[in-house]
């Protein structure tokens, strides 16, 4: 009995540790204003490129897409993928040339 009691806190232990490295992670706000798009999703290396794996929120009509991810601290390349282009953030504060001859975004997170 003593060694499932040992066991149960070790676990414990354990999960009061996950939430700790969760809190590390920051909101961050992607935003784009593009009107007539139908669907539109960002991606970048927080998600392996992903072009379809993130969607972003919003209206055609409206023009304006949102979605909030938690990022861990650092550096993050990025871009929008708009109706099946893909497209840099216009409003970045940093823009970076890729290996395909056109631009990803930069987010950094601090911690």
């Amino acid at each position: 009995m003593p060694k499932a009691k040992n066991q149960q806190r070790r676990e414990s232990k354990t999960e009061m540790k996950a939430p700790a490295a969760e809190q590390q992670c920051r909101e961050v706000d992607f935003v784009l204003e593009c009107n007539g798009a139908e669907h539109v999703y960002v991606c970048g290396g927080f998600n392996d490129w992903h072009p379809a794996c993130l969607r972003m929120i919003g209206n055609p009509d409206a023009g304006l897409w949102e979605k909030r991810l938690l990022l861990p601290p650092g550096r993050h390349e990025y871009k929008f993928v708009v109706d099946g282009k893909w497209l840099h953030d216009p409003d970045a504060g940093e823009n970076v040339s890729n290996i395909y001859g056109s631009l990803n975004s930069v987010v950094e997170v601090r911690p």
